[in-house]
């Protein structure tokens, strides 16, 4: 009888002994899965890395350096070997993102890591007229997935000039140069170039308020099919808010920078005018001005050339 006492009494600190064995085994389960979890995603993160290595020191290598260069400045002159050869730097640059999005799907990352990642990186892979058409061939076979999902839209919204622009902008120039040297001159083209285009996604976007921001503060010359007229900056920015319709489409074509003064620059070239029943070229002039120190549009004279009727342009 005292026996059993006994061990009736000795069962609930056997019970609760056995509870706290099996809760130090979850704990310790727990804190295993957490070290693996940690030592996967360090070892997907070193893959990561020396990918990116690997990317740019082939591209730093001489005879590989002088084919990217080329496809950023002169993409019509590739041949096809080297389009072959820039291809496959692009190729690999897809495979390194998509490591990071392997890294999501297994729980490692989270889509705001991937989605950072390819922000980081894809203005200066994809930064150029070349590479942004290559991009546009790969949809079909990446549809669907997260590469199209997340880099997709980016890619989309990459300045194809940004890699010829920040070439330009890393060239240190000379302490003792003269006033209106090139290199100013090169400087106020990158700046112009940067407007028109941001110019053209304002129009692609019917930001009225954006457009008329772009005029001069103390008004505009605009000559539209011959018909000169000059408009305050309210008169702009009311026929804008109040009057105007933008296209459908919008697209800049053999736009020319002149220097002019250290403030000014002409431009010249064409433009395509999309609408619900046709596309129409113009011919275009424009005068931006440096105003507090932005450009800002001074004169516009526009006239339209043909209509296109869904032509497509080379």
């Amino acid at each position: 009888m005292t026996k059993r006492i006994k061990v009736e009494r000795l069962n609930p600190w056997l019970t609760f002994g056995a509870n706290i064995g099996v809760i130090l085994g979850l704990l310790v389960l727990i804190v295993e899965v957490r070290q693996n979890a940690n030592l996967s995603r360090a070892a997907m993160e070193a893959d990561k890395n020396k990918m990116l290595v690997d990317i740019e020191l082939n591209i730093a290598k001489p005879e590989i350096s002088e084919v990217w260069i080329k496809s950023i400045r002169n993409p019509e002159a590739l041949t096809d070997a080297e389009i072959r050869t820039v291809e496959a730097l692009l190729v690999s640059t897809m495979l390194q993102w998509d490591l990071r999005f392997q890294m999501e799907k297994a729980g490692l990352a989270s889509r705001g890591d991937a989605r950072q990642h390819v922000l980081n990186s894809a203005q200066y892979y994809f930064g150029s007229q070349f590479s942004k058409k290559w991009w546009s061939f790969q949809g079909p076979g990446w549809e669907g997935t997260s590469m199209m999902e997340v880099a997709g839209p980016i890619i989309d919204g990459v300045d194809e000039n940004f890699l010829a622009d920040y070439m330009d902008e890393l060239h240190i120039a000379p302490k003792s140069k003269p006033q209106n040297s090139s290199a100013d001159t090169g400087n106020t083209v990158v700046e112009a170039r940067r407007f028109m285009a941001a110019y053209a996604d304002d129009l692609r976007a019917r930001d009225a308020a954006a457009l008329a921001k772009r005029y001069d503060r103390n008004g505009a010359y605009m000559i539209l099919n011959g018909k000169k007229t000059f408009r305050s900056f309210d008169d702009i920015n009311t026929v804008y808010k109040e009057q105007w319709a933008g296209p459908t489409s919008f697209e800049w074509f053999d736009l020319t920078y002149t220097v002019t003064d250290e403030d000014s620059v002409l431009v010249m070239g064409q433009f395509n005018w999309g609408t619900k029943s046709d596309t129409q070229r113009y011919s275009y002039t424009g005068l931006l001005k440096r105003e507090q120190g932005k450009f800002h549009i001074l004169l516009e004279d526009e006239a339209r050339i043909e209509k296109l009727k869904g032509k497509t342009d080379p």
